[in-house]
C-alpha cells in the first residue's frame, strides 16, 4: 500500500519535479527523502540513482517502497557486483554511500548511463569542492560537468545544513545549480570578508551582499522548518552543563606542547578548519577530554536515570567515551544501544525500535556523524553533547534526531563541559561559528540564529 505525503511534501516534490537542478534544504524532520520519491513519481522516473551516507541507505529502500507510486526495483549498493546488476537492468535505483559513488562515477562515464533523476542526500557532505567524492559527482569545477551528475537529466541537492561550518561553503551548491558562474576565489571575494576576533578570523557574508546571496540560494532552492509545514513542535533549548572532572591528563598535554590549544582555535576559525592543522596531537587531546567528561558524566547521568528521568540520547565522537558511559550503566543494569560507525545496520533498526517502544530501554548512546541522519529519537526529549563536533551543524544534525515530527515534548539539549580546561574554549568557539552560519539561513531570521544557551527553535 502507497502512504499519501503531506500537503507541503507534495509541494516540494512538484518543485524538484520542475527542475534540472535544484536544492531541498528543508530542515531536518521534514521529510526530503519522500519528498525526491513522489518526485520521480511525477516526472516518471525509472533510472535513478541516489547518494548517501552508508547508514541511510536502508533507510532510503524503506522510503521508495512506503511512497513511490511507481513500483522500482532498488538496489543498495554495497559491492561491485551490486553496480554490475543495477547497470545491467536487474535494478532500477541505485541506492548507494558516498565512497562507492566516488568509485563507481568513472563506470557511469565509460557507459554513457542516462539517468533519469540523481539524488545527493546530505549533500552538504560535498561542501569541500576539492574532495575527490566532490570532483567525482560534481566535476573539477563543481558546476556538474565531467562529474557524475551531468548524466542525469534531473539533479537533486538535498540537505538541512546547506552552510555546515562556514558560510563559503554554499558556493557548491550554487555551482550545481548553475546559480553562480564565478570560480571560488572571485566568489569568495565578491560575497565575503573576513573578521578579525580574539581567537584569529571568521568569515562572514558582506552585508551588503547578504541579500543577494539568499536571493541566489532561494531561487534554485525550497527551504522550509517544520513550523513553515503548519506542523508546530515544541521549542529547544540549548544549554552547556559543567562537569567536574580529573584534567591532569589534558594539562599534561598541553605542557607538552605549548600552543596547541591556541592553534586548534585558530584552526577552527579558518577556512581549512581543523582539517587544515597538522598538530600530530590534536586527536590525543580531543580522546583526552572525552575520557575525563566520561567519567563523572556516567555517574550525573544515572543519578538522573534513578531519579525518574525517563530515556535520554548521548552523542559522543570517540568510541573511548561512549564505552565508559555504557559500562557504568550496564554495571547499574540500565539498559541502553551503542550506535556508531561498526554497528550493523539491522543492529542499528533493533536499537532504535527498542528504543522506541520499549520502556525499559533507557538510554541510546551514538556517534554524533554515524547517528546524525536517517533516525528517528523521539521516545526522548533529553539530549546530551558529551562531545560535540567541530562543525557545528553536525551537532545540530544530531540533535534534530529527537526534534523531529511526533515528537511533543519541550527538548532539552546539553553541551556537557569539562569545566577548568580547554574544552570551554573549544565550546565557545563551535558556538560562535553556529551563529556565522546562521546569517545565511533562508529560511529563519536573524533571531533564530543557533547559540550556546539560547532557544533553538
Amino acid at each position: 500500500m502507497t502512504l499519501e505525503v503531506f500537503p507541503y511534501q507534495d509541494e516540494g516534490a512538484r518543485f524538484l519535479a520542475s527542475r534540472a537542478r535544484a536544492g531541498l534544504l528543508d530542515k531536518p524532520g521534514v521529510g526530503k527523502t519522500a519528498q525526491v520519491v513522489r518526485a520521480m513519481d511525477y516526472v516518471g522516473a525509472r533510472r535513478g540513482w541516489i547518494t548517501c551516507p552508508a547508514v541511510a541507505r536502508e533507510h532510503w529502500r524503506g522510503e521508495f517502497s512506503k511512497f513511490g507510486r511507481i513500483r522500482r526495483k532498488v538496489c543498495k549498493g554495497e559491492t561491485m557486483h551490486d553496480f554490475v546488476a543495477w547497470a545491467h537492468g536487474h535494478f532500477d535505483v541505485m541506492v548507494t554511500s558516498y565512497d562507492m559513488a566516488a568509485r563507481w562515477s568513472t563506470h557511469l562515464h565509460e557507459r554513457c548511463e542516462v539517468l533519469d533523476s540523481m539524488a545527493i542526500d546530505e549533500a552538504h557532505y560535498l561542501k569541500n569542492d576539492l574532495t575527490r567524492r566532490s570532483i567525482s559527482l560534481l566535476g573539477p569545477g563543481a558546476d556538474g560537468a565531467h562529474g557524475a551528475v551531468q548524466w542525469a537529466k534531473q539533479g537533486w541537492w538535498l540537505t538541512g545544513t546547506p552552510v555546515p561550518n562556514d558560510p563559503i561553503d554554499i558556493y557548491t551548491f550554487l555551482r550545481f545549480t548553475g546559480a553562480m558562474p564565478l570560480e571560488k576565489k572571485p566568489f569568495s571575494e565578491r560575497y565575503f570578508t573576513s573578521r578579525s576576533t580574539t581567537y584569529g578570523s571568521v568569515q562572514r557574508a558582506r552585508p551588503e551582499m547578504t541579500d543577494e546571496l539568499r536571493t541566489l540560494i532561494a531561487n534554485n532552492s525550497l527551504c522550509r522548518t517544520v513550523e513553515d509545514t503548519g506542523v508546530f513542535l515544541p521549542p529547544i533549548f540549548l544549554t552547556t552543563y559543567l562537569v567536574d572532572g580529573s584534567t591532569a591528563e589534558v594539562r599534561q598535554l598541553l605542557r607538552e606542547h605549548p600552543g596547541l590549544d591556541e592553534a586548534i582555535i585558530k584552526a577552527l576559525d579558518s577556512d581549512k578548519g581543523v582539517a587544515g592543522l597538522t598538530a600530530a596531537h590534536v586527536a590525543t587531546l580531543r580522546r583526552l577530554l572525552g575520557e575525563a567528561k566520561a567519567v563523572p558524566y556516567s555517574a550525573l547521568l544515572l543519578g538522573e536515570l534513578e531519579s525518574g528521568l525517563d530515556k535520554m540520547v548521548v552523542f559522543a565522537h570517540h568510541k573511548t567515551a561512549l564505552k565508559i558511559v555504557r559500562d557504568y550503566l550496564a554495571k547499574h543494569n540500565i539498559r541502553c544501544g551503542v550506535i556508531d560507525g561498526s554497528t550493523p545496520e539491522k543492529e542499528r533498526v533493533a536499537i532504535v525500535q527498542a528504543f522506541q517502544s520499549d520502556p525499559t530501554f533507557r538510554v541510546v548512546l551514538a556517534n554524533i556523524r554515524a547517528a546524525g541522519t536517517a533516525l528517528t529519537l523521539t521516545a526522548a526529549c533529553n539530549i546530551d553533547m558529551l562531545e560535540s563536533d567541530w562543525a557545528p551543524a553536525a551537532n545540530y544534525q544530531a540533535i534534530k534526531r529527537v526534534h523531529r515530527l511526533t515528537q511533543t515534548r519541550k527538548v532539552r539539549a546539553r553541551m556537557i563541559t569539562l569545566a577548568n580546561s580547554f574544552d570551554v574554549d573549544v565550546n565557545r568557539v563551535v558556538a560562535m561559528k553556529t551563529a556565522a552560519v546562521g546569517e545565511l539561513d533562508i529560511a529563519s531570521s536573524q533571531s533564530d540564529t543557533l547559540s550556546m544557551e539560547h532557544m533553538l527553535s
